[in-house]
């Protein structure tokens, strides 16, 4: 027999206070209910006022209690039975039930109990959480206090232990220092590195590795890879014809910046406006290439303006993704459908952009930029040419003839300075219009700068350009960019972040995990005054970060994606360490900073059935390098947007095309392949066996458990290196037999036998490449 379509509301009222008798929490509408109305019904009767649906609206209350076109009231506070929406809810009428048969859309029972209690418990709607000014929460009171380190575990704590949970005890000395290792650098510890944090007993011994760790020049790699995927950076200018474009000097740029731990506020502010500020440096400028990252077009035939407005609605949704969180593609054409910004507010967000030089082809503006090594040099040319011009013969034959040679020589060296794509302010303001529809093709209204009136207002004392936006982002009133930043730095180190949807923050957004940990942090983060190195030094330091990774017994059922975090994290690397990971192992690691993208070895044809292969002939083919280029870090090889390089790209690079703040991480059968057998991987194979090889006064077993060593950072097992020596001698006797094999082999490692025994360095290379294949050599854990 069916239920009664409309249950007594006497009911709902003994729910709410038998639910209040035992103590149990009311209903919250951010936690509760707005994942509903969000996921169901916002679509229809949200923020987008030409796709509203029968003149409700529900995402704001006192809409939501106003009565629709049919006089119906949607949501009648404390009165189940008076709302409409209950009707609709539970009808079974194709015609009235909601949400409609064609939305593909059905709410569960569980779903409908909770919208007819909320409603019954008057209905009360919260602000969206992330459109709320973050407050520093105060930590909650656990249990098992004198675990946690900071403040932070206390948060951790509270939430493992309402769900009956325990954190992990803490990794060994080993894990912990490749841990933070590969966290703050990328590249694993070396053994002498091991050896020194097990033995160091002192209670600061810790915080000594964190910050050698966080002073490397190697902390600004790591850092950049994921600001370059934020940024869409790339090598070339995208579209069919994928020419080459100069942008290096940014990329090295922002190495610099997080190594010399600029403030993160002051890093948003020069890359969206270091050509405003005044006076620019030549570094502030090169900073702008942020926003120079966007697809250009050099096509034949093509209208530039369709791809300069392109490059424009490219950089206001990655403005928008890297800073609030928020998605605004949608809004191009239309109102958004879930969080309320309008379609006019689209293109006011647009206008604070629609005023720079660069066009939707071609590099220009660009900046002759040299670097800090260059600099120093040419301040010596130019004291020089200054000394000449104040020498007293300056106006004699002999003494203009020096100071026209100083001059010439300081010329001819500047001109050797690279160039890099820069953004520049026109002088004569461009006007800016509604698209309708988002085709620039049929303008509307004319709009002047702004952005979502939901958000604080730009500063008023001064012009509304990208230097307001880039100050506006990272004023302490703007709610989301603290919170946006610290989400992402914490999934860089636990592998899982507080909103699982990093990109969105907004209303059809994941809730966060830990809300008040996630405030703590952004609150944390402001009061440093925006210091990221000081911020990451918080999380290493915390007793959460320091868990083993083993999962303990009954903690998979509760949490399989370790989103409480009752264990540390443990996860492959990604495609760029994947690489680093195997360089610095093997010893061939380039340790250079800085310079032109690189080319390592790929398979042959990959340009060359690329698309737009023709704009390379004679200018720029894939050249391999050799030497040190060859064994840079995987950050500096060269990104063809066309033909990403393929070795990486198996480990789930993104595609930069446009903005990516988070990577998908997939394990397959080719990404073994790869290590096996592509050749820079066994170029580190054959460098790692050959300096196995060397160990003085060595036996197998000791060799074996070094090169364990190298690649995981802990001392080997007897049954380990076992297997190895086992191994070894198996490699050892077919290439005894076979001598032409090893000698193959020992060139494909490209390596020199020297005195040594081909048969044996070819078994010691065999063992190396297994090495470097191990899942625990690619797991950080």
């Amino acid at each position: 027999m069916l239920a009664p379509k409309n249950p007594p509301i006497s009911l709902f009222v003994l729910l709410v206070a038998a639910a209040t008798v035992r103590g149990e929490e009311p209903l919250r509408y951010n936690r509760d209910i707005r994942p509903i109305l969000s996921e169901n019904c916002f679509s229809c009767h949200g923020p987008d006022e030409k796709q509203r649906k029968a003149g409700l609206r529900l995402d704001l209350r006192e809409a939501a209690l106003k009565a629709a076109e049919s006089g119906d009231v949607a949501i009648v506070p404390g009165e189940v039975k008076k709302s409409a929406l209950v009707r609709h809810i539970e009808s079974t009428d194709k015609d009235e039930i909601m949400p409609p048969p064609k939305a593909n859309k059905h709410l569960t029972d569980a779903q409908k109990e909770k919208l007819r209690q909320w409603i019954a418990q008057g209905a009360k709607y919260e602000p969206h959480w992330s459109f709320v000014a973050p407050v520093a929460a105060v930590p909650p009171v656990v249990k098992k206090a004198g675990w946690a380190r900071n403040d932070l575990d206390r948060f951790i704590l509270a939430r493992l232990e309402s769900e009956g949970l325990a954190p992990s005890p803490e990794a060994t000395k080993e894990t912990l220092v490749r841990r933070l290792s590969l966290d703050l650098t990328g590249l694993p510890p070396t053994p002498a590195e091991v050896d020194a944090f097990v033995a160091d007993k002192s209670p600061q011994a810790y915080e000594k590795v964190v910050d050698r760790l966080l002073g490397s020049p190697h902390y600004g790699e790591r850092m950049a890879v994921s600001w370059l995927d934020a940024a869409r950076y790339g090598d070339t200018h995208g579209y069919e014809k994928d020419p080459p474009r100069n942008l290096w000097l940014w990329r090295d740029w922002v190495i610099r910046a997080f190594n010399e731990n600029m403030r993160f506020d002051q890093f948003t502010i020069e890359q969206l406006a270091g050509d405003l500020l005044p006076s620019p440096t030549t570094s502030q400028l090169v900073a702008t290439g942020f926003h120079r990252n966007s697809l250009l077009n050099d096509e034949g035939g093509t209208d530039a303006e369709e791809f300069r407005m392109a490059a424009l609605n490219d950089r206001v949704e990655t403005t928008a993704t890297v800073w609030l969180g928020l998605t605004m593609n949608c809004v191009q054409c239309h109102s958004h459908k879930y969080d309320p910004i309008q379609h006019r507010e689209y293109y006011q967000f647009l206008a604070i952009f629609n005023n720079t030089e660069d066009g939707g082809n071609g590099s220009a503006p660009e900046w002759q930029a040299p670097t800090r090594e260059q600099e120093a040099t040419l301040k010596v040319l130019h004291e020089q040419v200054t000394k000449l011009e104040a020498a007293p013969d300056a106006a004699l034959p002999e003494g203009q003839a020096a100071l026209e040679k100083a001059r010439k020589v300081e010329k001819d060296f500047v001109a050797k300075f690279s160039k890099t794509m820069i953004m520049r302010e026109r002088r004569q303001p461009r006007e800016t219009r509604i698209a309708l529809r988002g085709n620039f093709r049929t303008p509307g209204d004319k709009v002047e700068p702004g952005v979502p009136a939901f958000l604080p207002a730009l500063p008023k004392d001064e012009p509304a350009n990208r230097l307001a936006l880039a100050r506006w982002l990272v004023a302490k009133e703007n709610p989301l960019t603290a919170r946006v930043i610290v989400n992402r730095y914490w999934a860089l180190l636990f592998g899982m972040p507080i909103v699982d949807s990093v990109e969105d923050f907004g209303a059809r957004g994941e809730a966060p995990t830990h809300p008040d940990l996630l405030d703590r942090l952004a609150v944390e983060f402001l009061r440093s005054g925006w210091d990221v190195k000081a911020l990451f030094k918080l999380m290493v330091t915390s007793a959460t970060y320091r868990q083993a990774s083993a999962i303990p017994p009954g903690v998979l059922e509760k949490d399989p994606d370790n989103k409480l975090l009752a264990r540390g994290p443990r996860f492959r690397v990604e495609a760029e360490m994947v690489r680093d990971l195997a360089l610095a192992a093997s010893g061939r690691l380039t340790p250079e900073i800085g310079g032109p993208s690189v080319m390592p070895p790929q398979p042959p044809g990959i340009w060359e059935n690329s698309f737009g292969f023709e704009s390379f002939a004679g200018n720029q083919r894939y050249k391999t390098d050799e030497g040190a280029g060859r064994y840079r870090r995987a950050l500096y090889t060269y990104w063809r947007r066309t033909a990403p390089y393929p070795a990486l790209a198996t480990f789930d690079l993104v595609s930069r095309d446009v903005c990516k703040v988070k990577r998908s991480r997939t394990n397959t059968p080719l990404q073994a392949l790869i290590v096996l057998n592509d050749p820079m991987f066994f170029e580190c194979a054959g460098a790692m066996g050959r300096s196995l090889l060397a160990l003085p006064a060595a036996t197998p077993e000791a060799r074996a458990a070094y090169g364990l060593k190298l690649c995981v950072a802990r001392a080997a097992k007897p049954r380990e290196v076992e297997m190895l020596v086992a191994m070894f001698r198996d490699a050892l006797g077919i290439f005894t037999q076979d001598p032409a094999r090893a000698t193959a082999l020992i060139q494909q490692g490209r390596v020199e036998a020297g005195a040594a025994n081909p048969a044996e360095l070819a078994a010691w290379i065999t063992v190396a490449n297994v090495l470097l294949n191990l899942d625990e050599t690619l797991t950080k854990s």
